[in-house]
């Protein structure tokens, strides 16, 4: 982990690396985990122990991702960002790291943190990026509505499928920095909603307005996925919102579903700090 503009979520002072330690002036420290991450979550919710995606749901995006079916929407923002980038990369409410990891490895002359209040999605990246060999990416624990991040430190904020804090975006953010914010599409997962409910509606699209924010453009990713297996169907249902929207009898219907169409689409919202 490199000491890289880090504050003190109690202090707000600058925390520097002392060895396996992140200290501040006011002799606030906080270890860094065996796995690589650093856990500088608020005191006060630190022993959450509901804060953020349980073991269970980490368990499950990273099988869903790894089988390759958000492989385009990976593609597509790291193409994004790279032509971006440049200095330190944000990735706030990275989850598992799917994403977080592989922009550190497109754009290997930046430096990428990625934050989450899932100590289990924190580690989950961490042990990743320490068996792949990348170098330029932390993982800290923390709510990204009170980011322990420097004023004025950030090139580039990434918001994939996450509530978007834009106070605490344009305050780390650099003038002229990029806000990326990835939501789902009118058409996103229409297949998995046609198994559950009875009545599907498209999901709603809005280019939202920001303080502190220029809105410059927006891209549309849209393809169709047939996605094979019972597990892996479950899977992905268990990352999205309706899980915990569904009722139990609706969530029986996709016992002994082993193949699902639907589109994916996702759009890409690009913002300029001003």
């Amino acid at each position: 982990m490199k000491d890289t503009h880090f504050i003190c979520p109690i202090c707000k002072k600058e925390l520097l690396r002392e060895e396996n330690t992140l200290k501040c002036e006011n002799s606030h420290s906080f270890d860094i985990s065996s796995s690589g991450y650093v856990n500088l979550l608020n005191p006060g919710k630190k022993n959450n122990s509901r804060a953020g995606d349980s073991k269970e749901m980490i368990r499950a995006r990273t099988s869903f991702l790894n089988s390759g079916y958000y492989g385009k929407i990976k593609d597509t923002l790291c193409d994004i960002v790279r032509a971006k980038s440049g200095g330190l990369i944000a990735d706030a409410g990275c989850g598992e790291g799917y994403y977080t990891g592989n922009i550190a490895k497109a754009c290997p002359d930046s430096y990428v943190i990625g934050i989450d209040m899932s100590k289990y999605g924190a580690e989950h990246g961490a042990k990743t990026a320490r068996r792949e060999g990348v170098t330029n990416l932390s993982y800290i624990v923390s709510s990204i509505f009170d980011i322990p991040l420097t004023d004025n430190s950030t090139s580039t904020v990434i918001n994939m499928f996450a509530p978007v804090a834009c106070s605490e975006f344009a305050r780390i953010m650099k003038k002229g920095g990029a806000l990326i914010v990835g939501v789902a599409g009118k058409s996103h997962l229409d297949g998995l909603k046609r198994v559950l409910y009875s009545d599907v509606y498209d999901n709603e699209e809005s280019t939202d307005e920001y303080d502190g924010f220029k809105f410059i453009e927006c891209k549309n990713l849209k393809y169709e996925a047939k996605i094979v297996g019972n597990d892996t169907i479950k899977n992905l249902f268990t990352m999205t919102p309706y899980y915990f929207r569904t009722s139990l009898d609706d969530k029986k219907k996709l016992d002994g579903v082993e193949e699902l169409s639907t589109h994916i689409e996702v759009n890409f919202y690009i913002y300029e700090k001003i």
